[in-house]
């Protein structure tokens, strides 16, 4: 077939782009972190993300007041949402026993984690046949493109000084070996669409999906500049090549992805030679690392300094660990622990934040995806069930790492709600089978 009329996707339902325009817009805005996490920022985003509060709440308590008392069901991602509800109202109630801070000012400070209950409302428009899996997936392929056109115009146009209150907050971080101050964007959109582009080469040989792929991992390398991310999604990609393919497509596809990247280096070497020493140096410290080797990196070296925080913090208040800290302001932190931003330490801040019991909590919910994985046989090899799986993986990997999950499900809510879909499926395609008189 011509390249030019190549079907690029297929439509499942009546009205299909108008529903995939529809949950783009509200995954925007509701079923997204794009917009909160400018809300250190900006004014504007924070005013935004108060006024949809209220909607919010309202839709929420109608949906669970329906499930709960006139269908009397939950289903396992209404239960998750429900789990991750009790994290702000958890960090809430320990914030106020250690540092005094009011339980409503807490939760006021929390109040952009409620967001994630809108995915409750997606999901069960997918169960009941609003929408289509298919049409969810593409909005948030949209909202991937998105992130990269948002997130790259932001990057190389307005300089990160300009939100300098930022730090701290998520927004905007410090690190020489990046060049000073970097916008720290949330990447989970655009881990989803690498994922899917390079499952789509690998699974249907797709070289535009190849192209696409290596468009996303050039904005992770050259701008985004995230280190951790890009090794925390290229881990599950590199496992599912070896798991899935033949040791001769296995090489053929490592030689034409190694060819499309030396090619993607030469193009940045002839922009700027500074580019590939720059970007060389970066990982190189990055590896320095986790060989437990001093960096030279102010960063690098930063992040022991932080954990060594954390571990005086727990020898100064061992009873701290069981319950944690909560997540109070900076300046709370600075004050009573030091210099520590969550983030940067990933499961040992999450451990400062959520103690045990928290951590606990928190990670059994990747048990359930591993229970999904275990079950499902049929749909093992598709294309949308092992988005889930490797998005799920990445995550897990992220938490160790840089921990978002500690503080909000958003992340992973996409690839949660994807492997429970297939879980269903799964299901009714044995039942079907079973109700099938024998031939």
């Amino acid at each position: 077939m011509n390249f030019a009329y190549k079907t690029l996707y297929t439509r499942d339902q009546p009205l299909f782009e108008l529903k995939v325009a529809g949950i783009f817009i509200f995954s925007l805005f509701f079923a997204s972190n794009i917009l909160i996490q400018f809300n250190s920022a900006s004014k504007v985003a924070g005013i935004v993300i108060m006024l949809f509060l209220p909607f919010i709440l309202l839709s929420a308590g109608i949906y669970y007041y329906y499930k709960i008392f006139q269908l009397k069901e939950l289903n396992p991602i209404d239960i998750i949402i429900l789990l991750s509800l009790l994290l702000p109202f958890y960090n809430a109630i320990t914030v106020n026993m250690i540092f005094d801070v009011k339980i409503m000012k807490a939760l006021f400070n929390l109040s952009s984690r409620f967001y994630v209950v809108m995915c409750s409302l997606i999901y069960y428009a997918i169960r009941s046949n609003k929408i289509t899996l298919k049409q969810y997936l593409y909005a948030n392929l949209l909202l991937s493109w998105f992130c990269f056109a948002l997130y790259t115009f932001v990057s190389l146009t307005i300089p990160p000084e300009t939100f300098i209150s930022g730090v701290g907050d998520g927004l905007v971080g410090y690190n020489p070996s990046k060049g000073g101050y970097i916008y720290r964007f949330s990447s989970a959109l655009i881990v989803f669409g690498m994922i899917y582009y390079f499952l789509d080469y690998i699974q249907k040989n797709n070289i535009l999906s190849l192209f696409f792929w290596m468009m996303f991992l050039a904005y992770q390398v050259f701008i985004d500049k995230g280190r951790i991310e890009l090794v925390s999604v290229a881990i599950p990609m590199i496992i599912y090549m070896v798991y899935l393919l033949k040791w001769h497509d296995l090489i053929k596809k490592l030689l034409t992805i190694l060819l499309l990247i030396g090619v993607v280096l030469i193009i940045a070497y002839l922009i700027d030679p500074k580019i590939i020493q720059f970007t060389a140096d970066m990982y190189w410290m990055f590896l320095k690392f986790f060989m437990g080797e001093k960096t030279g990196e102010g960063s690098a070296d930063m992040r022991w300094t932080e954990m060594a925080a954390v571990y005086n913090y727990f020898l100064k208040y061992p009873d701290h660990i069981f319950f944690g800290i909560g997540t109070p302001k900076s300046e709370i932190l600075q004050k009573n622990v030091g210099t520590v931003i969550f983030g940067d330490i990933g499961i040992v801040g999450g451990l400062l934040s959520q103690g045990i019991v928290g951590l606990i909590i928190i990670y059994s919910v990747f048990l359930y995806p591993l229970f999904i994985w275990y079950k499902v046989k049929h749909y093992k090899h598709d294309i949308f069930f092992n988005v889930g799986v490797l998005s799920t993986i990445t995550v897990f990997i992220q938490s160790l790492f840089s921990g978002a999950i500690f503080y909000s499900f958003l992340g992973i809510m996409l690839p949660l709600i994807i492997m429970d879909y297939y879980r269903v499926k799964e299901k009714n395609y044995w039942k079907e089978q079973r109700s099938k008189p024998p031939a």
